[in-house]
């Protein structure tokens, strides 16, 4: 397994509100910890965070579509139901989030790390992702249709439902992880890692019977 850079981030100033006027032209935020606040009711295209901590922070009614972030942490946040489709994402991490239903699609991501997250109905069709791990995340439901993956790694996550349709699975190792069903093609699971009680829930798609 190829290791997974994390942010590298190096800022102490705090900010506990996210009321700060941003440049709807340009908007650009940098070298702070936004923490214990609410995110409400933001529609803003383009916007990038930059060397920044987000720190037990709700968003709600929030559209950031193709947000840039680099070198950002996500802890302990709620960004259920937001709009973040064509966001880009480099060396950024999410721990003890909840992400349910949050849509990204047509993102691109490298170094990313999404850690004991709850990421149940989230949208991620198109995506092109690279040195991604999701560990001990709840993923029911997901939507990864027609991804490209390279270096994605899942550890002990439940996977129940996820739509892998036109994602090619070969090299992807989902063999620590659980479901009792997925939506993926028969030729985009070649090469994919299983264990034996996953090769039997996924002996129907070949059309076998198992005894």
């Amino acid at each position: 397994m190829t290791k997974v850079s994390k942010p590298n981030i190096t800022t102490e100033r705090v900010i506990t509100d996210f009321n700060t006027p941003l440049e709807q032209s340009d908007p650009y935020i940098e070298e702070v910890i936004i923490e214990n606040c609410v995110i409400s009711n933001q529609d803003i295209e383009g916007i990038e965070f930059i060397n920044v901590i987000f720190r037990n922070v709700t968003f709600e009614n929030v559209v950031f579509e193709k947000m840039y972030l680099r070198d950002v942490q996500f802890e302990k946040c709620d960004l259920s139901n937001t709009q973040l489709d064509e966001i880009t994402m480099q060396r950024v991490e999410f721990s003890h989030c909840q992400l349910t239903g949050v849509m990204m699609a047509d993102g691109r991501f490298q170094n990313v790390s999404f850690n004991h997250c709850n990421l149940q109905l989230a949208g991620m069709g198109y995506c092109t992702q690279k040195l991604v791990q999701y560990h001990e995340c709840l993923l029911r439901q997901a939507d990864f249709y027609h991804n490209k993956w390279n270096k994605v790694y899942f550890n002990n996550c439940e996977l129940s439902g996820v739509n892998l349709s036109n994602t090619a699975l070969k090299g992807i190792d989902l063999s620590t992880s659980t479901f009792d069903h997925l939506t993926v093609g028969m030729e985009d699971l070649k090469g994919c890692i299983v264990n034996q009680i996953q090769a039997q829930h996924l002996s129907s798609l070949l059309g076998l019977i198992v005894k």
